[in-house]
C-alpha cells in the first residue's frame, strides 16, 4: 500500500466516524436522551445529547 493510498485510507475512516458521530448525536437527541461522556479526567458523565449536538454542530434538534 502506497503512502497516498493510506492517506486516503485514513481520511475516509476519519469522516466515517465524524459521521457516525453526527448521526447517532441526532437520533439520540431526537429522543431526548443522554450520553455517556469523557470528563478529559479519566472520569465520565452523563450529559443530554440535546445539549452537546447544538453545542457540537449548532443545529436545532430535528423533530420526527
Amino acid at each position: 500500500m502506497s503512502t497516498s493510498e493510506k492517506k486516503q485510507y485514513m481520511q475516509d475512516l476519519v469522516r466515517g466516524l465524524r459521521l457516525s458521530e453526527y448521526r447517532m448525536l441526532r437520533d439520540k437527541a431526537m429522543r431526548n436522551l443522554t450520553i455517556i461522556q469523557g470528563d478529559g479526567k479519566g472520569g465520565w458523565r452523563e450529559v443530554s445529547a440535546r445539549e452537546v449536538f447544538v453545542k457540537l454542530y449548532n443545529e436545532p434538534v430535528p423533530t420526527f
